[in-house]
C-alpha cells in the first residue's frame, strides 16, 4: 500500500479505536499489513503482534480451506460481507468473526471489516440446544426414550396420508402391575425401562414404537408388503417379552398381548387404533393366544 494511504489508515487510527470492529489490510500474500486497534478485542492479539504474519496463523486450522477459497473470490472481484471463520485467540480460546471485505486492485490488497460475534454464535447454540430439548420433552417419553402419544400420532398421520401399507399394534404387558404393588413404582421403572429397550432392538429401523401409557406400548409398521411379515416381528417381539429381565439383582417373568390392525383406504388412523386395541383384548382374554392381526 502507498505511504500515504498507510498514513491515512493510522492517522484515522483514534477514530477506528471508537469501533469494535477491527479494521484489516491484508496484501496478496495474506499477510497483514494494517490492523486497527480493535484488532486485540478481535483476535486477542496487539495489531504489532499480527503485522507482518500471515492471517493462516492465527486462523483455526478446519477453516483454511473456504478462506482461501474466499480470498481468491476477492481478489477476483467478488466482495463478501457475510464470510465467517474462527480465529485462535492467545489465550486459546476460539473466536468466530464475520467478515466484510473488498479488493483494492490499484494496490493488490484486500480490505476487509472483521467483527467478533463469539457470544452471539454461543448463545444462538445454547438456544438451539433448549430448543431440542424442549422438543424432546414434547415428544419423547422421558423414563423409556421411546416417542410418546403425541408424537406418535403426528408421525402416523402423516405416514398414513401417503401410504397404506401400514399396520398399527398394540402391546400390553401381563403381570406387569405385580410388580409395581408388590416391589414398587421405582423397580416397576427399571423394567419398563428394560422392556422399551428390547422393543427398539427387535423392531425394525424404519417402524416407530411409542411408549403411551403406563405399561402400555404402540408400533406403526411401515412399508407393510403381506400379513405374514408383520406376524413374524409381532413373534418375534413376544419372544423376546417372555425372556427374564434382571434388574437389580432380581429376576422378573412377563408376558404380553399384542393385537394388530392392517390399514386400509377407508380406515383413519383412530379406527386403527380401536381395532389393534381390540385385538390386543382378544389376545389377552385367550391364554392360548399371544397374537391377534384383524
Amino acid at each position: 500500500m502507498p505511504h500515504a494511504k498507510l498514513a491515512l489508515f493510522e492517522s484515522l487510527g483514534q477514530y477506528m479505536d471508537l469501533l469494535m470492529d477491527a479494521i484489516c489490510v491484508v496484501n496478496a500474500e495474506g499477510e497483514f499489513i494494517y490492523i486497527s486497534a480493535g484488532g486485540e478485542r478481535v483476535f486477542g492479539y496487539t495489531p504489532q503482534q499480527m503485522l507482518g504474519h500471515s492471517m493462516f496463523e492465527f486462523m483455526h486450522p478446519d477453516d483454511h480451506e473456504r478462506t482461501r477459497a474466499a480470498a481468491h473470490e476477492i481478489m477476483q472481484g467478488v466482495s463478501k460481507y457475510d464470510f465467517e471463520n474462527r480465529y485462535i485467540r492467545k489465550d486459546g480460546s476460539v473466536a468466530c468473526i464475520v467478515w466484510s471485505a473488498r479488493y483494492a486492485a490499484e494496490d493488490n490488497l484486500r480490505i476487509a471489516v472483521a467483527r467478533d460475534v463469539t457470544e452471539q454464535r454461543r448463545i444462538e447454540q445454547e438456544r438451539e440446544q433448549l430448543l431440542r430439548r424442549l422438543e424432546r420433552q414434547a415428544h419423547y417419553d422421558p423414563l423409556t426414550g421411546l416417542p410418546n402419544r403425541s408424537y406418535f400420532y403426528q408421525h402416523a398421520e402423516h405416514v398414513l396420508a401417503r401410504s397404506t401399507d401400514v399396520a398399527v399394534a398394540y402391546i400390553d404387558l401381563d403381570r406387569f402391575k405385580h410388580i409395581n404393588d408388590e416391589w414398587g413404582h421405582a423397580m416397576g421403572d427399571q423394567v419398563l425401562h428394560a422392556i422399551a429397550q428390547r422393543l427398539m432392538h427387535n423392531v425394525r429401523s424404519h417402524d416407530t414404537i411409542a411408549r403411551i401409557g403406563g405399561d402400555e406400548f404402540v408400533i406403526l409398521f411401515e412399508r407393510v408388503q403381506q400379513r405374514e411379515a408383520v406376524e413374524r416381528v409381532a413373534q418375534k417381539l413376544i419372544e423376546q417379552l417372555r425372556k427374564p429381565i434382571a434388574v437389580a439383582d432380581h429376576i422378573f417373568h412377563l408376558d404380553a398381548s399384542i393385537g394388530v390392525a392392517m390399514a386400509a383406504p377407508d380406515l383413519t388412523l383412530e379406527q386403527l387404533l380401536q381395532r389393534a386395541d381390540a385385538a390386543m383384548y382378544q389376545a389377552k382374554r385367550d391364554p392360548k393366544v399371544a397374537i391377534v392381526i384383524e
